[in-house]
């Protein structure tokens, strides 16, 4: 197997830090590396990797070629590791994350420099506590044979996927579970149950910025609902806008609410309005709503369907989480005290739609984790509701061809 073909980039740049000498033979030191790095690589599995993806392919008495391919082989490892494989990122089109980078060339030169490869390699992982729970999850699974191996490998990398160091005021969601955590100042302050997107409407995997509370928000119908589940209703009920406080924005002049339309020659393809429901006590996004700004047009919301809360399995949206503790969710977002919450009751009384902006924006990550730390420190998993580590596992045990080690010609002796 070995690395992939994108590697060889890498592995110039490295060679063009060192003016072409070779990394890995000549002295007792740089062997002692090459040994290090050996080593490291074939426990790749440790860490959740596939060890096939760092296989080095010596080519005889060619010592230049081995010396690439070795140095190939570990900033892939680096790479991987550090923020993950590109390639299963991409498997699913709603995930949407921080891009990260780092100059594994520069870092790799370095450590053989300063006589700390072992140390590098060693801090290259993510830090988080889960992480650290999961990788000695796997540990223990693997020492038992057990078949929950995969499930933990996928979470991890999708842990590589995030930043390094999440923001000590943020708000997380996990969809796999349903359930929400608020942090501020690196301390829990809040959990609440959530609703999620169902298995056809999955909530994304985001990280996007909480900008103000909106108190009393209209609901602007995304045109997918729109044209599947209201227009079927208009055509039995012409008068269905008017009963559900629902306005046509781009209607008909006379007629916002549709009563003339012919809804019955108008498909769903060609679905040509814009619905937008007015605040109240119909209205799918309740009294408050954390305005997130993002292509998925996902957020926070209160909701108007409160027992829903109470089910086991709550993947019921079409993609936007409806929070429970709506109130004090909010009420942390805007300060945390008295005045916070009684800006935003005394709105809701109000009736009327306001915005309250935030002070700082509020990082807010839309996460998937199937398998998770408990309280008690042991290892907890959820159904795979929506076939992420099913794909991702697929796709992590796939083999591509082997890649030949397209060494540098700069390297040399």
């Amino acid at each position: 197997m070995g690395p992939a073909s994108g590697d060889g980039e890498l592995t110039r740049q490295f060679y063009q830090l060192r003016h072409g000498a070779l990394a890995w033979n000549g002295d007792s030191q740089a062997k002692g590396h090459a040994r290090q790095a050996m080593t490291v690589l074939s426990h790749a599995a440790s860490e959740g990797l596939d060890p096939d993806r760092y296989r080095v392919f010596f080519e005889g008495d060619d010592i230049a070629a081995n010396d690439a391919s070795l140095s190939k082989a570990v900033l892939a490892y680096m790479r991987d590791l550090a923020i993950g494989r590109s390639d299963l990122k991409a498997l699913d089109a709603d995930v949407e994350l921080p891009r990260r980078t780092s100059d594994f060339a520069a870092i790799l030169d370095q450590a053989l420099h300063q006589d700390r490869l072992e140390a590098m390699l060693a801090d290259l992982a993510p830090h988080q506590e889960d992480y650290v729970a999961l990788k000695a999850a796997l540990s223990t699974a693997s020492a038992r044979g057990k078949g929950n191996a995969d499930i933990i490998a996928a979470n991890m990398e999708r842990w590589r996927w995030l930043p390094a160091r999440l923001e000590p005021d943020r708000i997380t969601v996990n969809a796999a579970d349903a359930q929400l955590e608020m942090w501020l100042g690196g301390n829990l302050v809040l959990t609440s149950r959530v609703i999620v997107g169902k298995p056809s409407s999955p909530t994304p995997i985001l990280r996007a910025e909480g900008a103000g509370i909106t108190i009393n928000p209209p609901w602007n119908v995304p045109h997918s609902i729109a044209a599947k589940e209201i227009l079927p209703k208009l055509k039995r009920n012409p008068a269905w806008l008017a009963k559900n406080d629902m306005i046509l924005l781009n209607g008909p002049a006379g007629d916002p609410q549709g009563l003339h339309v012919d809804w019955r020659a108008i498909r769903a393809g060609t679905f040509p309005y814009s619905i937008r429901q007015y605040p109240g006590p119909h209205n799918p996004l309740g009294q408050i709503k954390l305005e997130l700004p993002n292509r998925f047009d996902v957020y926070l919301h209160d909701t108007s369907g409160k027992k829903d809360f109470e089910k086991p399995a709550r993947h019921l949206s079409h993609g936007c989480v409806r929070v429970e503790k709506i109130l004090p969710l909010a009420t942390y977002a805007l300060g945390g005290d008295i005045s916070a919450m009684q800006t935003i009751t005394q709105a809701a009384d109000r009736a009327d739609t306001a915005t309250v902006p935030l002070h700082k924006k509020l990082p807010v990550y839309f996460l998937y984790w199937t398998a998770i730390s408990g309280r008690d420190g042991s290892l907890e998993f959820h159904p795979d509701v929506y076939g992420r580590d099913q794909r991702l596992i697929a796709a992590m045990h796939a083999k591509p061809l082997q890649i030949a080690s397209n060494y540098p010609a700069c390297a040399k002796g």
